[in-house]
C-alpha cells in the first residue's frame, strides 16, 4: 500500500503547439547540368523507345531496365520529400513504400565542412504504368532544361535535384543476404528436401490486382515445381505474403544465379527466410522440486489484465494451478508433451510470481494464455511450420480482443500482451518487418500494450584491446568492461534487434545483467563481463529501432551471464556461457524430463526480462485501481489504462553511472557528435532499468503526478504543476522527470510511418524550464526521445530561482501530423515527477498536494 500515492495532474488548458524547428546540415549537390550527365544513362534508353509499344514490351523482359509495371527505386539524399505518396499517385505511380538509408559521400554529394561523413537519405519505391513513365520522362526533361514544373508538380524538382540514383527494383533487392544464408543453411541441413521460405508481394491497392499477382506467383511456382503452403493478406498493414516450398535444385540454381526464376518476378518484393520463433527444449537440468503449495484460489471471477502469446504452460504445475486461463483454439494440448512445455511454463511462472528466489506475492488475477507455439519433430517449441507467423499473431490478437468468426472475444479486457518471442531469421535492417508493422497496427487498433523481447544474440565477440587470455583475465574489471562495451558498439550492425522488436508502438525489453542466482563470483574459467547490474546482459540484442527510435525501451533482469575465452592471438574472442544458468539466472517453474508438476529451474535472456516487465505492468495496474488503499486514480477510464501502464513503466527508468564513462569512450567524439554517440549508448541501454517502486509511491521530497488526455492534430495542451513555496529563492538541487506515451496510428504507405508525433516542451512565453534549466547529460538526446511513441526526459537545476508563472512549472503537450494527414484525436498519458534533494528539507509531496487541492477549490485547476 503506497504511503504517498500518485497525485492527479490538473486538467490542461488549450494552447498552440510550438513551431517546428528547421535547419539541418548543408549538403553540397551537383548542379542541374551535372545531374543531367549523371542520370542520362538511366533515362536515355527509356526515352528512345517510350513511344514504341513493341520495343517497350521487349524492355520488360530485361530485369535491369526501368519498365512499366516494374518497381522503380529512387535514392534521394536528404530528408523526407513532402508527401511523396500523393505526388507519386497523382503522376500515375502505384506507391509501394520507402525506407531510410545512409549513403557514402562522393564528389557529387557531401556535407559542407564534413566531406567524409555519411549522408542520410531515403529510398522511395513506386511502380508506374506506361502513362506514368511518360509523365516521369516529361518532368525529367523539364528539370534538365531548367523549365518550370507544371502546377502541383514542384516536388519533382526537389527529387531530381537530390537524386543519387534511379533504377529498377532488381533481383539483388529481392534476395537479402539473410535469405542467401538461410537457403545455404537449409540445403546443408536437408539437401534433398524442399526449402520453405516466405515471399512478400508488393501490396497493390486494387484487390483485383492483388489476386492477379497471386495467380502469377502460383503459376511461376508451378513452373519450377514449387507450391504455396500458406497465404495471408492483412490490409491494415499492406501485407500480402505466401509461405512456399521450392525444390532444392531450384534453390541451388537461384544461389548460382540470383537473377532467375522468382527473383525476376515483378510482383515480388522480397524473398525472405521463414519467420519462426523457436526455443530448444533439450537442456541439462539443474533445478529441483519446489515446495508443495496448498492454497485455494478464487481468481476466475476477476477478468485478466495480462495475456501471453507463447508455448503451452503446464496448467497443473503447483505454481500455476488455478492461476491461468488457457484458450487453445488449435487444440495444441494433444500434441504437446508435458516434458516439452518449457518456455510457456517459465514465462507464465515469471509473470505470475516473478523470480521464485525472491518469493514475491503472486498476481491476484489469472493470466490469460493463448498458445502460438507447439513442439516439432525434434522436440523444440516453435511457431507452426505451415503458417505465416504474421497471420498466427494477427488471428491470436483478434481472437483475444474482438473474437474469431462468430466466436466472441476470449479476453476483451486484457490491457497488456506479453510477446516473449523473437524471429531470429529477421534481424532488423532499415525496413520494418511485417510482424513489427502488425504489432504497431494492433496496438493502436485495439488499444493494447505489447511487451516484446529484443532477442538474444549468442554470437562470439572479439575484443581488439586484448590479445591473450592472461591479459584479459588480469585486467582491471572496469577497464575490461569498457573494452567489451566498445566491442559491442563496434559490432552493433551484427547484433541488431530481432523482429518485431523494432516496432514503434510497443515497449521492447532487453535483458539487464542481473540474476538472483549470482552469488558474487564465478568459477575460474568463467569471467563476469560487467560490474554494473544496470548494464545489458551480453546476449541482449541492440537497437536502435525503426527510424532510429530508442530500442530496446527498457532493461529488466535477464541473468548475470558470464563469458569464456574461446580464442586468442591478434585479439581475444569471448562467447557467452549458455549453460549453467543456476550460476547466474532467475528461478521459474519448468518441466523436468518426465513432466512433473513441482520442478523449478533457472532461466535467462530477454524473454525472461519481458515476462518481468509484464508482471511489473500488472503490478502498476493493481496499485492504480486500488481505491481501498488510497489510490487517486482508481476511477481512471479503462481505455487509458494501457497508455498509463506504458508511461509508468518507462517513468522510473534512467541510465546508470556507467553511461558517463561510455559517453567518454564511445565514438564519435568531437563537436556536434553527441547525438550519434548517445544514440549508440541508447542501443545498449534504451531508457535504462525501470524502478517500479519509485513510480508506485512518492516520497516526502518527491511528488509524481499522473494524467491523461486527448489531443487533436496540430493542437496543444498546457499543464500547470504547482511548486513547493519553500523552494523559491532556495539554493537546492532539484529534478524534473517527464514521460509521455501514446499509440500512434501508422501509415505504411507514407515515408513518415508514425502518423502522430507528440512531445513535451516548456509552456511559458520564454520557452524555458526556468526551475530545472539543464537536461541531465547521461540520457538519450532531445532529438532521439522525440522519434518514437514514448517521450522521456530528465532535467535538473540547482541555482536559487525567483518564482515565475505564479510558482508553476508550465508543460506543453503537443500533437502534430508526421505521416500524411492525421484525422483523429490521439489519446495519451503523462507522468511528471518533481524532486528536491533531501538535505533541502522541503516537504515537496505535501506542499504540491496542498496547492493542488487549494487550486481545485478555487476553480483554478480542475481535476479530471
Amino acid at each position: 500500500m503506497p504511503e504517498r500515492p500518485l497525485l492527479k495532474l490538473p486538467n490542461p488548458q488549450p494552447i498552440d503547439p510550438p513551431r517546428k524547428p528547421g535547419g539541418g546540415p548543408r549538403i553540397v549537390r551537383p548542379d542541374r547540368g551535372r545531374q543531367g550527365e549523371r542520370m542520362a544513362p538511366r533515362f536515355e534508353r527509356l526515352m528512345n523507345i517510350i513511344d514504341d509499344p513493341d520495343r517497350l514490351l521487349a524492355l520488360r523482359n530485361d530485369p535491369a531496365s526501368i519498365a512499366p509495371e516494374r518497381a522503380i527505386v529512387f535514392e534521394v539524399i536528404g530528408g523526407m520529400l513532402k508527401d511523396f505518396y500523393a505526388q507519386a499517385q497523382a503522376l500515375g505511380f502505384e506507391y509501394l513504400g520507402d525506407f531510410e538509408e545512409d549513403f557514402a559521400p562522393d564528389e557529387d554529394f557531401y556535407e559542407e565542412g564534413k566531406p567524409e561523413k555519411d549522408l542520410s537519405g531515403r529510398v522511395y519505391l513506386a511502380m508506374p504504368d506506361d502513362h506514368a513513365l511518360r509523365e516521369l520522362l516529361s518532368l525529367w526533361r523539364r528539370f534538365i532544361r531548367g523549365k518550370r514544373m507544371p502546377n502541383e508538380r514542384g516536388a519533382w524538382r526537389e527529387l531530381f535535384a537530390n537524386l543519387r540514383d534511379v533504377r529498377p527494383w532488381a533481383p539483388q533487392d529481392r534476395v537479402p543476404d539473410e535469405t542467401i544464408a538461410y537457403w545455404r543453411e537449409s540445403l546443408a541441413d536437408r539437401p534433398d528436401e524442399p526449402v520453405r521460405f516466405e515471399i512478400e508481394l508488393w501490396f497493390y491497392e486494387s484487390a483485383d490486382r492483388r489476386a492477379q499477382a497471386l495467380r502469377r506467383l502460383t503459376a511461376q511456382l508451378a513452373n519450377i515445381g514449387g507450391n504455396i503452403v500458406d497465404h495471408a493478406m492483412i490490409q491494415g498493414i499492406r501485407y500480402d505474403a505466401a509461405l512456399v516450398d521450392i525444390p532444392p535444385d531450384q534453390v541451388r540454381a537461384m544461389l548460382d544465379n540470383p537473377a532467375i526464376a522468382l527473383a525476376r518476378v515483378d510482383d515480388v518484393m522480397f524473398l525472405r527466410p521463414q519467420s519462426v520463433a523457436a526455443y530448444p527444449t533439450r537442456r541439462d537440468l539443474e533445478g529441483e522440486d519446489g515446495e508443495p503449495v496448498d492454497v485455494e484460489l478464487e481468481l476466475a471471477a476477476r477478468p485478466p489484465v495480462a495475456a501471453m502469446l507463447d508455448g503451452l504452460p503446464i496448467q497443473n504445475h503447483v505454481k500455476l494451478a488455478g492461476r491461468l486461463m488457457i484458450d487453445d483454439p488449435d487444440n495444441v494440448e494433444e500434441m504437446y508433451p508435458v516434458a516439452q512445455r518449457r518456455h510457456g511454463t517459465e514465462m507464465a511462472s515469471l509473470i505470475v510470481h516473478g523470480d521464485l528466489n525472491d518469493t514475491p506475492e503472486p498476481l491476484p488475477r489469472p493470466l490469460f494464455v493463448l498458445p502460438v507455439m507447439r513442439p516439432n519433430q525434434h522436440g523444440d517449441e516453435r511457431t507452426p511450420d505451415d503458417r505465416l507467423l504474421v497471420d498466427v499473431i494477427y488471428r491470436a490478437v483478434r481472437r483475444i480482443k474482438v473474437g474469431d468468426g462468430d466466436a466472441p472475444p476470449s479476453a476483451p479486457e486484457v490491457k497488456v500482451i506479453n510477446v516473449s518471442l523473437a524471429d531470429r531469421n529477421r534481424p532488423f535492417a532499415r525496413v520494418m518487418s511485417p510482424l513489427g508493422r502488425l504489432l504497431d497496427y494492433l496496438a493502436h487498433r485495439y488499444n493494447v500494450l505489447f511487451l516484446v523481447s529484443a532477442g538474444n544474440i549468442a554470437d562470439r565477440l572479439s575484443i581488439p584491446e586484448y590479445t591473450s587470455s592472461t591479459e584479459f583475465e588480469g585486467a582491471d574489471a572496469r577497464e575490461r568492461e569498457q573494452a567489451i562495451l566498445r566491442a559491442l558498439d563496434a559490432n552493433k550492425s551484427q547484433r541488431t534487434l530481432y523482429s518485431p522488436g523494432e516496432a514503434v508502438n510497443v515497449l521492447t525489453i532487453g535483458a539487464a545483467h542481473k540474476g538472483s542466482a549470482f552469488n558474487g563470483g564465478f568459477p575460474p574459467n568463467l569471467i563476469d563481463p560487467f560490474t554494473d547490474e544496470a548494464l545489458p546482459n551480453i546476449i541482449s540484442a541492440m537497437g536502435l529501432g525503426h527510424r532510429k527510435v530508442i530500442k530496446p525501451d527498457l532493461l529488466l533482469d535477464g541473468g548475470r551471464a558470464p563469458v569464456r575465452i574461446v580464442g586468442t592471438g591478434a585479439q581475444v574472442t569471448i562467447a557467452p556461457v549458455l549453460g549453467s544458468a543456476r550460476l547466474f539466472g532467475l528461478k521459474a517453474a519448468t518441466p523436468n524430463n518426465v513432466g512433473g508438476d513441482r520442478y523449478e529451474d533457472y532461466t535467462w535472456g530477454t524473454s525472461v526480462a519481458t515476462a518481468l516487465a509484464t508482471r511489473a505492468a500488472h503490478r502498476i495496474h493493481d496499485v492504480l485501481i486500488d481505491a481501498d488503499s488510497g489510490s487517486n486514480h482508481a476511477d481512471i477510464a479503462p481505455e487509458y489504462i494501457p497508455l498509463v501502464l506504458k508511461t509508468l513503466l518507462v517513468h522510473g527508468a534512467s541510465w546508470s553511472e556507467r553511461a558517463e564513462a561510455m559517453d567518454t569512450a564511445f565514438q564519435p567524439q568531437g563537436q556536434g557528435s553527441h547525438v550519434a554517440r548517445r544514440d549508440n549508448i541508447a542501443r545498449l541501454l534504451g531508457y535504462g532499468v525501470p524502478d517500479v517502486d519509485r513510480v508506485l509511491d512518492c516520497a516526502e521530497n518527491r511528488a509524481t503526478l499522473l494524467g491523461h488526455g486527448l489531443l487533436e492534430p496540430e493542437h496543444g495542451a498546457l499543464y500547470r504543476i504547482p511548486l513547493p513555496p519553500d523552494l523559491e529563492g532556495t539554493l537546492a538541487l532539484r529534478f524534473l522527470t517527464v514521460t509521455l506515451a501514446w499509440f500512434s496510428p501508422v501509415n505504411t504507405r507514407h515515408q513518415g510511418y508514425r502518423m502522430a508525433a507528440l512531445d513535451v516542451s516548456p509552456g511559458n512565453s520564454e520557452d524555458k524550464y526556468w526551475v530545472t534549466s539543464q537536461r541531465v547529460p547521461c540520457q538519450p538526446t532531445d532529438k532521439t526521445v522525440a522519434r518514437g511513441t514514448v517521450f522521456h526526459e530528465q532535467r535538473r537545476g540547482e541555482e536559487a530561482a525567483v518564482f515565475v508563472d505564479d510558482g508553476h512549472i508550465l508543460l506543453r503537450v503537443s500533437c502534430r501530423s508526421a505521416a500524411g494527414d492525421l484525422e483523429e484525436a490521439v489519446p495519451y498519458a503523462l507522468a511528471v515527477s518533481f524532486e528536491v534533494a533531501a538535505e533541502a528539507d522541503i516537504a515537496v509531496y505535501d506542499d504540491i498536494r496542498t496547492r493542488l487541492v487549494a487550486e481545485v477549490r478555487a476553480g483554478v485547476a480542475p481535476h479530471t
